[in-house]
């Protein structure tokens, strides 16, 4: 994968096993909207400071624009804002790394969402539920 050097990869990523859709939008980098056309994208993972998706279309790699994600995680909507930093080809389609701009003023209730979504998914691996509270609380602190 094309990770940016510059993301620490201690943070923990939920890999979405069903994959989790949301529409996304095209921002300025005053955050806003420079075009009324959206389109469904594949979440793959998500971390409270990142996410990983799937789209066919080519976005740059870019600072001068944010892309605007709106999704629901364990029943809840949420509206994610980043940069793309990275970019793959993935069979017709692109896999994009998004870091999450400016500084997520919603980190504590996408990591209680995440924590949801990975019960969610797996509830008999309550050592990883644990590990994964015990290491978002410091995180947030």
């Amino acid at each position: 994968m094309g990770a940016d050097p510059f993301i620490p990869r201690s943070n923990i990523r939920i890999h979405l096993h069903e994959g989790i859709t949301a529409i996304a939008g095209l921002l300025d980098e005053q955050g806003l909207l420079l075009t009324a056309s959206t389109c469904p994208v594949l979440i793959l993972n998500m971390s409270r400071h990142g996410l990983c998706f799937l789209s066919g279309l080519r976005f740059p790699v870019h600072k001068g624009y944010m892309l605007d994600f709106r999704m629901k995680i364990s029943g809840v909507a949420i509206n994610l804002r980043g940069h793309v930093v990275w970019r793959n080809a993935r069979d017709n389609q692109y896999e994009y790394g998004i870091v999450f701009h400016p500084p997520n003023r919603l980190r504590a209730v996408l990591v209680r969402m995440l924590n949801q979504e990975l019960l969610r998914q797996s509830p008999q691996q309550y050592k990883i539920h644990a590990l994964y509270r015990a290491l978002s609380y410091k995180a947030i602190q």
